[in-house]
């Protein structure tokens, strides 16, 4: 049976896996590395495979045209491979991050502490890549606290 102390470390790292921003980086690729460390191994047996030559000769070939893009494609894969992060509460992210930087000033756990959060600017570069996620969670959070967003998270919902 876990003590008091272990559940209070517990709830803090689960915690700290709610950015800044609302974002649960439990459900990141570059949190959980999957794709990272699927596209390392797909690189290496590439490699191992000597499958450059293979592109090459494929290339030629009509129907196959794209794997002239091959090098583009190792490229990429190199790239992906690099997908890794610890969590902006642990270092990761973009160190420049208007986000992190404003609720750490602010002293908050999260921008769900802010009255501002709804119409804040700086959440703009967000809405391209998860369209109002972050928004979406950022009021679950404020409504229900973090223990139960986390607990939503965890159950899939």
């Amino acid at each position: 049976m876990a003590n008091k102390t272990d559940l209070t470390r517990r709830d803090v790292a689960q915690r700290s896996l709610i950015a800044y921003c609302g974002l649960y980086c439990a459900t990141c690729p570059g949190y959980t590395q999957v794709p990272a460390n699927l596209a390392k191994e797909l690189k290496a047996e590439l490699k191992k495979g000597k499958f450059d030559t293979a592109a090459d000769f494929l290339a030629k070939m009509p129907g196959f045209g794209a794997f002239k893009h091959y090098k583009q494609g190792l490229e990429l894969l190199g790239t992906i491979a690099k997908m890794r992060c610890p969590g902006c509460k642990k270092g990761g992210g973009g160190p420049k991050c208007k986000i992190r930087i404003c609720a750490k000033q602010k002293k908050f756990e999260g921008c769900w502490q802010c009255n501002q959060f709804e119409t804040c600017k700086k959440f703009v570069f967000l809405i391209q890549g998860n369209d109002v996620t972050y928004l979406k969670n950022l009021r679950k959070i404020k409504k229900s606290g973090t223990a139960e967003f986390i607990r939503q998270k965890k159950s899939g919902h």
